[in-house]
Order: structure tokens, then C-alpha cells, then sequence
């Protein structure tokens, strides 16, 4: 009938891991690994001006065990993710997410700073 795609739970690239980012593989010898990319929760952040939001897909960077993580934005345009800002993850890869930085997609990419500094600034004043 033709070629069949193969499913793979994880894929290692040299020293990236790529995974769905739900559950974390104890099989995987971590030893090798430097860079983690993972999906699962898709996040975005809502910048708020008076009664104005705007909900903004962003990238996460940060670390897990003293690898590099990046967590991706949703691909899918009808989906937004979560709110980095107000929500809690689910991802055993996110226990505290105050120290990675936001990096913003729009017409380019806009690096936020850090998630606590991001907070920090809000609570003194709407962007």
C-alpha cells in the first residue's frame, strides 16, 4: 500500500531529546543528553492593558536537571496553549517555571525576560 510512518515516543538527535514532555523516560540514558525540547503544554502569554488582553504564543526556555529545556508553542492556530503567567503545568519537566525566560512570536520574536521578572512587572504595572 506504501511507505507506513514509524511512531516514536522520543527522538535523540546527538545531544537533543525531543518528546512529548508528559511523562519523562527513565530509559533514556541522560548522561549524553544537553537539550531537551518537549511540547505538551504549549505555552502563551496574555499582556493586558486596561480591559485589552492579548494572548501571545511563546517559546519557554530553561532547565531541567542542568540540561537546556525549550518548550514549544502550539503549531496548531486554532490552539493558544496556556498562560505562563496564571496557570500551573502539568509537564513533570515544569515544576517551577520562574526562571526560565519567554521568548513572544509575533511579527518577530520578543524576548520577555524571565518569568518572575515578567510577574514582577506586572504587578507594578499593565503592559
Amino acid at each position: 500500500m506504501g511507505d507506513e510512518a514509524e511512531l516514536k515516543t522520543n527522538i535523540i538527535m546527538g545531544d537533543i531529546l525531543i518528546t512529548h514532555g508528559d511523562i519523562v523516560d527513565r530509559n533514556i540514558a541522560m548522561k549524553s543528553i544537553k537539550n531537551i525540547i518537549i511540547g505538551h503544554e504549549h505555552p502563551s502569554i496574555v499582556l493586558q492593558s486596561g480591559v485589552r488582553s492579548e494572548k501571545y504564543k511563546c517559546f519557554l526556555k530553561g532547565k531541567y536537571k542542568k540540561k537546556i529545556l525549550i518548550v514549544m508553542p502550539s503549531s496548531n492556530t486554532l490552539i493558544e496553549g496556556s498562560d505562563v503567567l496564571r496557570e500551573k503545568f502539568m509537564s513533570p519537566y515544569l515544576r517551577d517555571i520562574s526562571k526560565f525566560e519567554i521568548f513572544a512570536i509575533g511579527d518577530k520574536i520578543y524576548d520577555f525576560g524571565t518569568v518572575k521578572d515578567v510577574i514582577k512587572r506586572t504587578k507594578n504595572s499593565s503592559f
